[in-house]
């Protein structure tokens, strides 16, 4: 038998709420890749995030949804790095502390 959760939103998530851009809080964060196809299969997911009907007036769901701009938009950064030595450090570290 699958049970389910009902997750209610978080009143600790930043809204968009109309405010001016400059005075929204935003979510600090890097996303850590060992190679480009990663980094690419992570920006068509995301992409493919984006045209789903999810809440985008949280600031950090808005902001990971459009981790592909760099896909469509020649120029513009993101937040996933690509450094195969970092992730395998992180990945390291991570199984250590288990």
């Amino acid at each position: 038998m699958m049970l389910f959760t009902t997750i209610t939103k978080t009143k600790m998530m930043e809204q968009y709420n109309d405010r001016p851009i400059e005075d929204i809080r935003w979510t600090k964060y890097k996303i850590v890749v060992p190679t480009e196809q990663d980094k690419n299969d992570l920006e068509e997911a995301f992409y493919h995030l984006h045209d789903t009907d999810c809440d985008t007036n949280n600031v950090p769901v808005n902001q990971l949804i459009h981790e592909y701009s760099p896909m469509l938009n020649e120029g513009i950064t993101n937040n996933i790095i690509v450094d195969e030595e970092l992730y395998k450090e992180l990945s390291q570290n991570k199984d250590e502390s288990n």
